[in-house]
């Protein structure tokens, strides 16, 4: 349904765009669109709409979008398929001679078409995302079992519509949310039109997984396993079949010399290009600290870096002097006593940050990666949580991918660190673009970003 509404308002907005351009080219003002020129430019704007409708389709704009940053991607989709677009129509001009006179107004369609498509678009997959939350559009599922990790996986179903599944309840879990007894499964997935079971009980044997296949084969349902080994090792294996047998692999950081190389090139220009925008801004905020509160206005703190090596990393003191005297090394809290009333504002917009961009430069850190902790956090966390060092084969970030999930700031280290690991493997500069455009957004928004 939705993927007929994405084409209805794409055709739609696509003739307006040009009916737009028409208007701005020839100064007709509202009248433009009332006395546009159909016997003249109509057979070129049939064309324009069929040739920006099957760039879509092959940019997967008509694709179902899954995963966090789907908000960011349908945003640089769009922008993508329409300059694409853009460029076919325009190249045409020069093949076929008589297009040549509606040439002044397709160049004035492009931002006019980006912007409309963005924004019809947004309010369109706002829309679908809303109805898969309620459960329209979306596979039903349940998930069998209980504890922390079922509890877990049912949170992020609820949180994020965007993956077309909406969370039923629990089979054998004593919690409200309980459908039944596994037992009754067969009778839970008739009375609630479930799709998709998932299971989440460590203790079931292979029986019971056979039998549960069994069951799920018969009702045509999908039957998903969710599995902790490789939570820690790895967050995506691959599987190779070698006649017959799988064989798992663990995935590799995707960092090259030549990614290292492109990754720290794109960071160098955009903390140039950040240190000249942002150095006016760095002055006012130098300027209110030291009004506002005694101490220094940089804060020096060491902290882990590449190659678990130490580095002096630069924010602006959000914090009364000599926070931890008498304390030692404490994680700060969202509602920290220590913060002085300007350094709740620079926290909660992120600006206490912007020192940073001397980190990157100085190659200390990147402007994403997994963000850099305490040493006495490391030194920690290494001992208690298997390959937790991993997370230091590349630059430690200024944001991350763990700093865009849900609970971010207060996700346990563990739990950052599958982020992490999932960052490293399947690190490319578009990624890292997207994560930032994200990161632009939260600090719009004053979220915090840990």
């Amino acid at each position: 349904m939705f993927i007929a509404l994405k084409l209805f308002f794409d055709a739609i907005v696509i003739v307006f765009s040009y009916i737009t351009a028409y208007s701005i080219k020839f100064h007709q003002g509202i009248s433009g669109f009332f006395d546009f020129p159909w016997d003249i430019y109509g057979k070129y704007v049939l064309w324009i709409v069929l040739i920006y409708l099957l760039c879509f389709n092959f940019s997967g704009m008509y694709r179902e979008r899954k995963g966090i940053l789907i908000e960011i991607d349908e945003f640089l989709g769009t922008v993508f398929s329409v300059l694409v677009s853009w460029v076919i129509v325009i190249v045409l001009t020069f093949i076929k001679g008589e297009y040549m006179y509606a040439r002044p107004v397709i160049i004035i369609s492009l931002p006019v078409s980006a912007l409309l498509l963005a924004f019809v678009r947004q309010v369109v997959f706002r829309v679908e995302l809303f109805a898969r939350a309620k459960g329209y559009a979306g596979r039903k599922s349940v998930i069998i079992g209980s504890g922390k990790y079922a509890e877990s996986v049912a949170e992020k179903i609820k949180k994020h519509p965007s993956y077309g599944v909406f969370f039923a309840g629990f089979v054998g879990s004593k919690g409200k949310e309980n459908l039944g007894e596994l037992d009754d499964l067969e009778g839970i997935i008739d009375r609630n039109g479930i799709n998709v079971v998932y299971v989440a009980d460590p203790e079931l044997s292979r029986d019971d997984l056979a039998r549960l296949a069994d069951i799920c084969d018969g009702k045509g349902v999908a039957l998903g396993t969710l599995p902790d080994i490789f939570q820690i090792l790895t967050t995506s294996p691959t599987v190779e079949d070698i006649e017959g047998v799988p064989v798992v692999h663990l995935k590799k950081i995707q960092l090259s010399p030549f990614n290292r190389f492109l990754k720290r090139t794109f960071d160098i220009l955009l903390a140039l290009f950040g240190i000249m925008i942002f150095s006016v801004p760095m002055l006012l905020i130098a300027l209110l600290i030291k009004l506002t509160s005694p101490g220094p206005v940089i804060y020096v703190q060491r902290r882990v870096g590449k190659g678990g090596k130490f580095f002096r990393l630069y924010k602006f003191r959000t914090m009364v002097h000599k926070a931890e005297k008498g304390m030692g090394a404490v994680l700060a809290t969202a509602d920290d006593p220590r913060k002085t009333l300007f350094g709740r504002i620079l926290r909660s917009t992120n600006l206490d940050e912007l020192p940073q961009l001397f980190n990157i430069l100085k190659g200390d850190m990147s402007f994403v990666g997994p963000r850099p902790e305490r040493p006495v956090f490391v030194s920690r966390f290494k001992t208690d949580i298997p390959k937790y060092m991993d997370r230091h084969k590349i630059n430690v970030g200024l944001g991350g991918w763990a700093q865009m999930q849900d609970g971010g700031y207060d996700m346990p280290a563990e739990e950052k660190l599958k982020y992490d690991l999932y960052y490293m493997e399947n690190w490319s500069l578009l990624l890292d673009i997207k994560i930032l455009l994200k990161c632009v957004e939260i600090a719009f928004t004053r979220k915090r970003i840990n």
